[in-house]
């Protein structure tokens, strides 16, 4: 007998212990089980003798894990894991020479039973899309296919009952695309492209996906583009964008639109309400004993910047009780207090570090007349407040007064650098504040009494404050001065330091000066002019006046005056 046969000698992979084209080919469906043997190894078995068997991964010796079971002539996967996948080699010694055979293992996922799904266009509903004549279009339809073996997957367009073949030649079909692909599991995406639409081309196009268990299906209906809706829509956008732009300009910079608005088309808030002053400002100075020490930044602002730019820069006319109060008995006092809010179109009410500790507005809580105004609205209050006050043991008392005030604004002053005038914080002040078209005063404007003299133009202020200093102490004429911080007196005090030196004649009464230290008190305008009060002063003489009224009298040469 005679055989013949062709025989093939192909070398193996470059690095490899097989070549690729001659392997066996076996799948196993992720977490099911699977076995793999080694093949086409009978003839070289002898009978009644243990074969010498070696498997090997990827032509390396493995360590496998304990669920594997490996025998002699195969391999036991109780549940297959995605990782399994590979190249298995088994070697069997056969006399003096080895025989290799190798089988590739491809995991799929699990066979599945269900027919494909059409992530677009949506199966359920079709989608409209507007189109406009003479221009390219292309409708991709998107589709997922779970592994189903040796099936083949099916994806394809009509429009109606026809083919895209049957349609006109500017109507084509791509080619299948694979965007994603794992264990056999595929999302596939095939395009219909229009190279330019045609009036004859408007209608309902149907994708379909098909595989060996079911078929599904998604529509695209093609509609001419309503210009008229197109422009409307895009004009809508513009004012929804151009209403976003404005808002956020707004938010940003409300304040200086406002300030802008005021100036140019404001009525003044002024005019015919029957109100001497602008604001009321409440402010406690720290105890008279402590004068000489520097004052921290808050009281500073408080004392000398707060009343300084709003009455020198900006004009406005402030009530300070410190200044502009005189000082007379406790209810006297209590009633010229609450006369003067309601004389005053604001409260401005400083809350720093030290006027909280000593609860400087407490008077605006137990006097009832003052309390009502604050909770019935009579005055707008503006609680001006510094940082670091939440640590203040008097601060949950603060919050308790925000509740009771009915019309309340809160301005945050966030340290020297809110001082400058061209800072937002000066800016919400004077929002704020009520509205004046007269021509505010300028700080050139401002009284010079090196200049003009002590009795100038005095008619924006309404006090002036002086300081002096001796060399010597007499004791015998000591005035005590005063300490209207008392719970006994609810009079405050403020002190100025800005001054201008002028000359004075020697005063007929004989006063009494502090060695090496100032000397601060208060002189109403009305004494200044030689005007007494007729309840207070009747009777009196001059120098009763002046020895008997709570004021520290002046000495005479040279002196220095802050005039506000």
């Amino acid at each position: 007998m005679k055989v013949s046969m062709s025989l093939a000698v192909e070398e193996n992979d470059e690095g490899l212990c097989f070549n690729s084209k001659i392997r066996h080919l076996e799948k196993a469906e992720i977490t099911k089980s699977k076995m793999i043997n080694c093949p086409d190894i009978e003839d070289y078995l002898a009978p009644y003798k243990q074969p010498q068997m070696t498997w090997y991964k990827e032509c390396e010796k493995r360590t496998w894990r304990s669920s594997v079971m490996v025998n002699i002539t195969n391999i036991w996967f109780p549940e297959v894991q995605e990782d399994d996948g590979g190249n298995y080699t088994c070697e069997l010694k056969y006399g003096s020479r080895v025989v290799r055979r190798t089988t590739e293992l491809k995991v799929t996922a699990l066979l599945t039973t269900r027919p494909p799904k059409v992530l677009f266009p949506a199966e359920r509903q079709a989608s409209v899309i507007d189109v406009q004549p003479g221009m390219p279009l292309s409708l991709d339809c998107k589709a997922f296919f779970g592994y189903s073996g040796e099936s083949r997957h099916i994806i394809y367009w009509m429009k109606g009952e026809k083919f895209v073949e049957e349609l006109a030649g500017h109507i084509k079909e791509s080619e299948v695309r694979v965007l994603k692909e794992y264990l056999g599991e595929k999302e596939v995406e095939l395009s219909l492209t229009f190279d330019a639409v045609e009036e004859t081309d408007l209608g309902n196009y149907t994708c379909y996906v098909e595989n060996h268990i079911g078929r599904r299906s998604g529509s695209v209906i093609l509609q001419k583009k309503d210009m008229y809706r197109l422009e409307l829509a895009g004009g809508l956008g513009a004012i929804l964008l151009l209403l976003g732009v404005f808002t956020a300009i707004y938010k940003c910079y409300n304040v200086e639109i406002m300030l802008c608005y005021r100036r140019h088309f404001g009525s003044d808030e002024t005019e015919d309400d029957n109100k001497d002053y602008d604001a009321y400002l409440s402010y406690t100075r720290v105890e008279l004993d402590s004068v000489d020490r520097s004052s921290s930044e808050e009281e500073q602002f408080a004392l000398e910047i707060l009343p300084d730019v709003l009455e020198k820069h900006y004009g406005y006319k402030l009530f300070i009780p410190d200044r502009d109060l005189i000082p007379s008995s406790h209810s006297i006092y209590i009633e010229d207090l609450a006369r003067s809010v309601e004389q005053s179109r604001r409260l401005i009410i400083v809350l720093t570090p030290e006027f909280v500790a000593k609860r400087g507005w407490s008077i605006f809580q137990l006097e009832t007349r003052l309390h009502s105004m604050l909770v019935t609205g009579e005055i707008k209050v503006i609680m001006i407040e510094c940082a670091n006050l939440k640590s203040i043991i008097n601060y949950q008392e603060v919050e308790a007064l925000k509740h009771t005030i009915k019309v309340l604004s809160i301005i945050k002053w966030r340290g020297p650098k809110s001082n400058e005038l061209k800072s937002k914080f000066w800016k919400q002040v004077i929002y704020e504040m009520p509205v004046k078209r007269k021509e505010m005063l300028s700080r050139r404007q401002v009284l010079d009494s090196r200049e003009q003299g002590l009795f100038g133009d005095l008619q924006t202020v309404s006090t002036i404050a002086m300081t002096t200093t001796s060399a010597s102490l007499a004791p015998a004429h000591h005035t005590e001065i005063p300490d209207f911080n008392q719970t006994s007196h609810p009079q405050m005090r403020h002190y100025c330091t800005r001054s201008y030196e002028y000359k004075m004649p020697a005063s007929p009464v004989q006063i009494a000066t502090l060695s090496n230290r100032h000397i601060y008190c208060n002189i109403p305008m009305a004494l200044l002019n030689g005007q007494v009060n007729q309840n207070n002063t009747m009777g009196k003489s001059k120098q009763e006046i002046h020895l008997n009224n709570t004021f520290i009298p002046l000495s005479g040469g040279e002196h220095t005056s802050d005039i506000w």
